[in-house]
């Protein structure tokens, strides 16, 4: 009952702060002369984490109450206690002092949160032992040393030379890898690295020859070249999982692409590169839009566009195919008089090469290639209006392959 009541002056002590917060952007404590230059001097002496932080926790206004607040946040606790408590709050629920009254017990070795201390946010530079930043300056502890143990030289492979359990899709898959160690490992207890014989209890005396021959079976056994293996009830069935491996501690989670030259690429050499930072930024435009849409461009040797669109081209040219050129073929005179309309209103447009067969008409087409294929079919009806039969036209356009004209106004023409 109490509880609730302390939870409505805490909400309204809470919202005479926030008002008075935004009159006011600094509050400090009357009793207390802070002047501004004390101020500055208690940040400065902050360290530069806490800087980083908003200590306010997003709140407006300062973290201390002033005496007015104070003053005012008794006054509402007076008048609550004034006006008394209805009698429906008895009934509401339990208090949390009755709920929490089982756990309260007297207990000096119980630990609480005071004991545990304050976290604060000098924590979050707190490293745990399988952590490793390389800003530390310490060496990588994913290396392992083959010195000290025996490792598998290379991933198991089956019959086909594929790592076993490997797919395409998800990878790697086996748990045993190259950082399984080879051979058996003694307890910690008894390993010569970790062990403490201030804790064991000697089972033979110092002089016992059983000591020896307990040496060299343990020596046998290290020298034989098994994997001790493990089955997980949590992984597929029958898979073998190694006892003994090489520890991982992982590596920090990148933040971004490690910084590199925008002129990294595997073609061009650093005396060949292209300067576009000394050009304008309308000549870098325009040269890099003609980089980018031409095949030879620095990225490629020079000359190598032009050898493949004559390896492409050779065997047209052997057998002297008009297709594909702009090379002018035989055209009969009876279907060019009769097709007369439809060349005027192609005009300039298009260009008749040729009649293959009486039915096949090719044209040097100069308009846009945007409307090459539509150009095409339209002409062919125009033909056919003409009352020429048709079965086919076919626009040439060389190794035109856009419309430099209406490409930001640049007429250069390169190797397509």
């Amino acid at each position: 009952m109490r509880k609730a009541a302390a939870a409505l002056i805490t909400l309204s002590s809470l919202l005479v702060t926030i008002t008075k917060a935004w009159t006011s952007p600094v509050l400090i404590k009357s009793s207390r002369s802070f002047t501004l230059s004390k101020l500055e001097a208690i940040k400065a002496e902050l360290p530069d984490l806490l800087k980083e932080f908003d200590l306010t926790g997003g709140r407006p206004g300062a973290i201390v109450e002033t005496e007015e607040e104070l003053a005012r946040k008794e006054e509402i606790q007076r008048e609550l206690d004034d006006r008394g408590y209805p009698d429906w709050l008895e009934e509401y629920g339990e208090s949390l002092e009755e709920v929490g009254a089982e756990y309260d017990i007297d207990d000096p070795e119980a630990i609480d949160s005071s004991t545990l201390g304050t976290w604060d946010i000098h924590d979050l530079n707190s490293e745990f032992d399988y952590e490793w930043k390389p800003e530390n300056g310490k060496p990588d502890p994913n290396l392992i040393d083959v010195t000290k143990e025996d490792y598998i030289p290379a991933n198991p492979v089956d019959e086909d030379g594929i790592e076993v359990g490997w797919t395409a899709m998800f990878g790697a898959s086996n748990p045993i890898d190259t950082r399984t160690i080879v051979g058996t490992k003694d307890s910690f207890m008894v390993d010569e690295e970790t062990k403490d014989d201030s804790l064991l209890t000697p089972l033979f005396d110092d002089d016992d020859a059983e000591i020896s021959y307990n040496e060299d079976i343990r020596t046998f056994r290290k020298s034989l070249d098994i994997i001790e293996t493990y089955v997980d009830p949590f992984l597929p069935e029958n898979m073998q999982v190694p006892r003994h491996v090489a520890k991982w501690h992982g590596y920090p989670m990148p933040k971004a692409y490690p910084q590199k030259n925008y002129t990294n690429n595997r073609f061009t050499k650093e005396e060949h590169v292209t300067p576009f930072d000394d050009y304008d930024p309308h000549k870098a435009r325009k040269l890099a839009v003609q980089y980018a849409r031409a095949k030879n461009c620095e990225w490629l040797p020079a000359g190598v566009s032009e050898k493949e669109h004559k390896r492409i081209r050779a065997p047209y040219e052997a057998c002297g195919t008009l297709v594909g050129t702009l090379r002018k073929g035989e055209c009969d005179e009876e279907i060019v008089e009769r097709i007369k309309p439809a060349l005027k209103i192609l005009g300039s447009c298009a260009e008749l090469l040729s009649i293959t067969d009486g039915t096949v008409f090719r044209f040097y087409y100069h308009g846009l290639m945007k409307n090459k294929f539509g150009m095409a079919a339209w002409t062919e009806s125009l033909i056919r209006d003409c009352g020429a039969e048709c079965t086919g036209v076919v626009f040439e356009t060389g190794f035109r392959r856009r419309d430099p004209a209406y490409d930001g106004g640049d007429h250069w023409y390169g190797p397509y």
